[in-house]
C-alpha cells in the first residue's frame, strides 16, 4: 500500500476545559486517522498542557511554531489533529499563518489538514474556525462566571505553583514556612530591608517554593499578597475572606503594605500629629484629619473623598496650632490654681491606656485612608478594614470618655514645661491633652492669609 504524504500530528489541551479528550487519547486517534489516510506520520507536536489556542491567537504555543517551520521546509505535507479547535480557536487570523505556511510550500489546501474524522476542506475550516472561536468565547465567558462566583465563596485558586505557606490545596500550613513568614514580617517592620532577609536566607540555603533563589521581588510579593491575611481577590481585587487559615492578622497585612509600598509613596512614619483625635470641623462638626503635602507641610483638614467622611471645607496649619495648643496646656499647668484643682480630682487609671489605644486606632485609620487614596489597596479592601477600625475606634473613646488619667510628673514653671513638652515626645503631649482638653473646633478662616489664625479656635476644656 503506497503511502500519500508524510503528516506531522498535532495535540494540545487545555486543562481548564472540561471534558476535553486528553494527550495521550488525542495522539493514538491521531495516529489511527494518520493509518487510515495511508499517511506517514513523521513527527508528533504535543504541547504542555493549558497553552491557549485562544489567546493571542496562539501564536505563543511553541509546538505550533515547530509545525509551521516542519511545512515550511517541505518536511511535512500536511497535520493530524483531533479536532480543528486543537490546531486554533482563533478564528480565521489564528488559521492564517497555517494556510500560509501551506501555500508557501505549494502544498493542496484541501489536503493540509486532517482530523480523526478524515481530511478538512479549505472552505470546511473557514466555517469552521468561526464555529470554534464563538465556542471558545462562551467557554471563557462561563469559566469566568465560575471563577468570580467561587472566589466570592472564598474558595481558593488553585493552579500554578503551590502558595508558598500552604499546601497546595490551602487547606493546611506548612509551618516552616509559616515560621519563615512570621520572621520577615518582623524583621521588616522592625526596618529591615527585603534585600538583607533574602541575603539571609540564601546563604542559609532556605528553599523557595520553586527551589530557585530567594529574590526581593519573590518576598515581597508574599508578605504583601492579601492571601497570607485571609483574603480571596479575584483579577487583582479582594472580593472577601477566604475558606483558608491566614497566616499574619489584617493590621500586620496593613503595615506591610505600607512598609513595602514602591518607592513613589512615602514611607509612613510613627504618630506625627498629636491632635488627631481631638479637633473637630467647625462646618460640619466632622473629625480633622492629619494631611501631609508633597513638600511636607503638614496640617489638619476635614478631608473629603470616601470613608473620611468630611465636608472638605476646613483645614489649618499643623505647626501653628500645635505651637497653640502646647502653650494653652503648659500656661494652665503652670498656674498653681489650675494644678490645684487637678491634684483633688480623683485619678482614673485605665482611661490613659484608653487613650493610647485610641491614638494607634486613630493612626491605623490614617494609614488605611492614605493607602487606598495612594491606590496602595483596592475600594471592597479599605471598606472591610475601615468597617472595623471604626467599631474600635468607637468602643475605645467611650472607654476614654469614662474617667479621668492620672497626671504625670510635671515642672512647675511654663519654660519648664514647654522644654519638657518638646523633648518628651508625642505620647507625653497626648496625655496632658486628654487630661485638660475635650476638644478644639476649628473654624472657618476670615481671610485668604496662610498664617496660623487663633481666633479660629474655640476650645472646651474638661474641668
Amino acid at each position: 500500500m503506497a503511502l500519500r504524504g508524510r503528516a506531522a500530528i498535532y495535540a494540545r489541551q487545555s486543562i481548564t476545559r472540561e471534558g476535553s479528550a486528553s494527550l495521550d487519547v488525542q495522539v493514538e486517534a491521531c495516529r489511527e486517522a494518520a493509518a487510515r489516510l495511508k499517511l506517514d506520520v513523521v513527527a508528533e507536536l504535543v504541547e504542555a498542557p493549558s497553552t491557549s489556542g485562544y489567546s493571542n491567537r496562539g501564536r505563543n504555543r511553541p509546538k505550533f511554531g515547530e509545525l509551521l517551520d516542519l511545512i515550511r521546509r517541505g518536511e511535512v505535507d500536511c497535520v493530524v489533529a483531533y479536532k480543528t479547535d486543537r490546531l486554533s480557536r482563533g478564528g480565521g487570523p489564528g488559521w492564517a499563518p497555517l494556510v500560509d505556511a501551506f501555500e508557501e510550500a505549494g502544498r493542496d489546501p484541501d489536503r493540509a489538514v486532517a482530523t480523526t474524522d478524515g481530511w478538512v476542506s479549505e472552505f470546511e475550516i473557514g466555517i469552521r474556525s468561526a464555529m470554534d472561536r464563538e465556542e471558545s468565547k462562551k467557554t471563557s465567558d462561563r469559566m469566568q462566571a465560575v471563577r468570580a462566583r467561587e472566589a466570592k465563596e472564598g474558595v481558593p485558586r488553585i493552579g500554578g505553583g503551590r502558595p508558598y505557606g500552604y499546601s497546595r490545596d490551602m487547606s493546611e500550613h506548612v509551618e516552616d514556612e509559616v515560621s519563615r513568614i512570621e520572621e520577615a514580617a518582623d524583621r521588616v517592620l522592625a526596618g529591615e530591608s527585603v534585600w538583607s532577609i533574602c541575603t539571609d536566607w540564601n546563604q542559609a540555603g532556605v528553599p523557595t517554593v520553586t527551589g530557585k533563589a530567594w529574590t526581593v521581588q519573590t518576598l515581597t510579593s508574599i508578605l504583601t499578597s492579601p492571601r497570607i491575611a485571609g483574603f480571596r481577590t479575584h483579577r487583582g481585587t479582594v472580593v472577601g475572606e477566604g475558606q483558608w487559615k491566614r497566616i499574619i492578622d489584617e493590621d500586620r497585612h496593613d503595615a506591610l503594605v505600607a512598609a513595602l509600598a514602591p518607592r513613589k509613596s512615602k514611607p509612613r512614619k510613627g504618630r506625627t500629629y498629636p491632635l488627631v483625635g481631638f479637633l473637630v470641623c467647625g462646618k460640619c462638626g466632622g473629625a480633622l484629619r492629619s494631611l501631609t503635602r508633597e513638600n511636607g507641610g503638614r496640617s489638619y483638614a476635614c478631608r473629603k473623598g470616601p470613608g473620611m467622611g468630611g465636608c472638605g471645607g476646613i483645614r489649618i496649619q499643623a505647626n501653628g496650632l500645635e505651637a497653640y495648643v502646647r502653650d494653652l496646656i503648659c500656661g494652665m499647668l503652670a498656674d498653681p490654681v489650675t494644678c490645684a484643682a487637678m491634684a483633688e480630682l480623683a485619678p482614673v487609671p485605665s482611661p490613659g491606656l484608653a487613650s493610647d489605644a485610641l491614638a494607634d486606632l486613630q493612626l491605623r485609620r490614617e494609614r488605611l485612608i492614605d493607602l487606598y487614596t495612594e491606590g496602595d489597596i483596592d475600594r471592597a479592601t479599605f471598606r472591610s478594614r475601615q468597617a472595623k477600625l471604626d467599631d474600635q475606634i468607637r468602643a475605645a473613646e467611650a472607654e476614654r470618655a469614662s474617667g479621668r488619667a492620672d497626671m504625670p510628673s510635671i515642672p512647675s514653671t511654663f519654660e519648664e514645661l514647654v522644654t519638657t513638652w518638646e523633648e518628651s515626645g508625642i505620647d507625653f503631649q497626648r496625655q496632658l491633652i486628654e487630661i485638660l482638653v475635650a476638644s478644639v473646633t476649628v473654624n472657618s478662616a476670615m481671610s485668604r492669609r496662610r498664617a496660623f489664625d487663633p481666633h479660629r479656635l474655640s476650645v472646651t476644656l474638661r474641668a
